[in-house]
């Protein structure tokens, strides 16, 4: 019996320390993901990590999630991505 609370004691113990390395979105850029939560469609901005223009064009709803049409200027290519996300969720 103390060898099973112990081990559920360090298998609660190791999944505290990994909770705390939880990320606030799967995407690196940070800077267009704060973004997405705050600005109006037709914002303009830079993505702070890699010095790329972009511009929020479009938003859809629906009950279960939320979702953003952005173009993203690179000095190379214009590319349009969507970013997803549920409600209470993370943008992906």
């Amino acid at each position: 019996m103390r060898k099973t609370i112990a081990l559920f004691a360090i298998v609660m113990l190791l999944s505290a320390c990994q909770m705390s390395n939880v990320r606030t979105s799967s995407d690196h850029r940070q800077s267009l993901m704060t973004a997405l939560d705050s600005q109006h469609d037709g914002y303009n901005g830079l993505i702070a990590e890699t010095g790329e223009a972009f511009t929020i064009q479009s938003t859809s709803a629906s009950n279960i999630k939320l979702c953003r049409v952005v173009s993203i200027d690179t000095n190379s290519r214009f590319v349009v991505e969507s970013f997803c996300k549920a409600k209470g969720g993370m943008w992906r």
